[in-house]
């Protein structure tokens, strides 16, 4: 792997506070780096998932990424990778599902993770045939050095009672089909561990219904299981996995609620209540507010994230299908009342915003935080560029608790398919931003993780913001043709256009999130677009500007 250290989004070269990317080789493997987490030092420690390529034989068909592995990075406060291990944990073969958790306790550093054994790392399917499928999974807690070497070592092994109906599903279809154990929640909770996690069945036809199995675990920081429970839960043969990716568990004043993909047909989402000994109290759906309504519930719950606010309510991250129903989703961010004394079956909506760009999106991701003050950091992608070469924006806003939006900033990648992975707030209210690109035209895909102070967010310190790579609109597409969209989070901002010989040539007022200006009679070329903020001191006071090229 070629690991390089540069500050650069599409042709852009900026300074902020750091950057860290991690280039892979796809002739090696695919780094996917999911979390990132302040220690008490200031060091930051990193998690992913490492797909090693296997040796599999040229008439196996599908991809050659099989064995997983937990990769870890710890770099200093400035953003120098100080150690990283990627290779020593586990032998090879492995099937992970998501990266490890991480935790911090007296100053060690643990992570937290679950894998099955391989039976033949060589294999297209690491257990090689269905008739002969695993029999365990391992759920262990590490202890690493401060150079990421594990020096203490938890494992608990669980049997894995599944089984195979289909050679060709069980072939073609990789570890999809087969069982898994894998961990979906996980946080440190009053000196401990608390977290969740899934006993997969394998995946099999619809027409059938089998049921996955959820446990609750309390872990010390020893490895011991202090407690834990097991429920049967309402999925579908094993879509559990697909829907639940990380940080779905929250607990409040009454013990834990668990927010799940809806499987009926007349809600999006189920929400289980738990006491504090994981004893189940009640069951509560969600419908949420839609525009697409065809006699049944097409948006599920799909790779949420959950985060207790403040106030007793629980924000959901989540994406949306649009009224379309062209399988193109939007993201939305939701606010819940699933306190349990209300009595409702289904929980009330108390608030949401929803984001969606021109072309929709395929895919996209998104993630939450929350400062100390109760402000949320909401970051995703619009056009995230899944087919097409075409402008991608990862987009990341600052929301106060009613999610009216104080700051909304841009990273402009043009030909770029981008993900943004996860926000993570620092002990100073700053940022850590996770994300994932791959560009379009030559395929070359890295990981990527960056610091930002609080200031960079502060809507009244444009300069901090462009200083950190930050911008308050976008134009697109671009290049373009008869129309040159302004994306913006702006109000009463006022738009100015330039040919290159200065003059100006269009100006308008802003007022909606995306304005749309005819350029049918524009000549071919380049020209200059800029913001204006009015001042009553100052008068106009130019924010942002770019270029846009018909």
């Amino acid at each position: 792997m070629l690991l390089t250290l540069f500050l650069l989004f599409g042709n852009n070269v900026f300074s902020q506070e750091w950057e860290w990317v991690f280039d892979c080789n796809p002739d090696i493997s695919k780094c996917y780096y999911e979390e990132a987490i302040e220690l008490s030092n200031g060091n930051i420690l990193v998690a992913s998932n490492n797909k090693h390529k296997n040796n599999k034989m040229d008439d196996q068909p599908g991809p050659a990424y099989h064995s997983e592995q937990p990769l870890l990075s710890l770099f200093s406060s400035d953003g120098t990778e100080i150690y990283r291990n990627e290779y020593d944990y586990f032998k090879p073969g492995l099937c992970l599902y998501t990266a490890p958790y991480l935790f911090e306790k007296n100053g060690e550093m643990y992570f937290l993770t679950s894998y099955t054994p391989d039976h033949d790392v060589n294999s297209k399917n690491y257990f090689k045939k269905y008739d002969n499928p695993p029999v365990e999974a391992i759920i262990g807690l590490y202890k690493l050095d401060e150079t990421l070497n594990v020096v203490e070592s938890y494992e608990h092994s669980y049997p894995i009672d599944t089984f195979e109906r289909r050679n060709d599903e069980w072939y073609h279809y990789l570890n999809d089909w087969c069982g898994h154990i894998y961990i979906y929640s996980a946080f440190e909770d009053d000196g401990h561990i608390t977290g969740s996690y899934i006993k997969n069945e394998s995946r099999r036809d619809r027409e059938y219904d089998y049921t996955d199995s959820v446990f609750f675990f309390k872990m010390d920081f020893d490895g011991n299981f202090l407690l834990r429970k097991g429920y049967e839960i309402e999925t579908l043969c094993g879509y559990a996995k697909n829907s639940c990716y990380r940080q779905q568990m929250i607990r409040n004043d009454n013990g834990y609620v668990v927010y799940y993909r809806g499987c009926s047909t007349d809600h999006h989402g189920t929400v289980e209540y738990y006491d504090n000994e994981f004893n189940y109290i009640t069951t509560r759906y969600l419908i949420m507010p839609e525009d697409n309504w065809n006699g049944f519930m097409t948006n599920k719950l799909s790779s949420h994230k959950v985060m207790r606010s403040n106030h007793n309510t629980t924000y959901v991250a989540t994406t949306h299908l649009n009224a379309n129903d062209d399988g193109l989703r939007d993201i939305r961010l939701y606010e819940f009342d699933d306190d349990l004394n209300n009595s409702t079956e289904v929980l009330p909506v108390l608030n949401y915003i929803e984001r969606r760009s021109p072309d929709h999106d395929r895919l996209p991701l998104r993630s939450i935080d929350m400062a100390k003050n109760g402000d949320i950091y909401f970051a995703y992608t619009l056009n995230c560029g899944f087919f097409d070469d075409k402008d991608s924006w990862i987009v990341i806003e600052r929301l106060n608790p009613d999610f009216d939006t104080i700051s909304t900033f841009f990273y402009d990648k043009v030909g770029i398919y981008n993900k943004a992975i996860c926000v993570t707030t620092t002990e100073d209210d700053g940022l850590l931003f996770v994300s994932y690109s791959k560009d379009l035209k030559d395929y070359r895909t890295w990981s990527a993780v960056s610091k930002f102070p609080a200031s960079a967010f502060d809507p009244d310190n444009i300069e901090e913001a462009h200083a950190h790579g930050l911008h308050l609109a976008v134009a697109y597409p671009n290049p373009g043709g008869d129309v040159m969209n302004i994306r913006t989070g702006l109000r009463n901002a006022v738009l100015s256009v330039y040919d290159l010989q200065g003059r100006k040539i269009h100006e308008q007022e802003i007022i909606d999130d995306v304005t749309s200006i005819d350029a049918s009679n524009w000549q071919s070329g380049t020209y200059v677009w800029k913001l204006g903020m009015r001042n009553e001191e100052l008068g106009m006071k130019e924010v942002e500007s770019g270029k846009w090229v018909k």
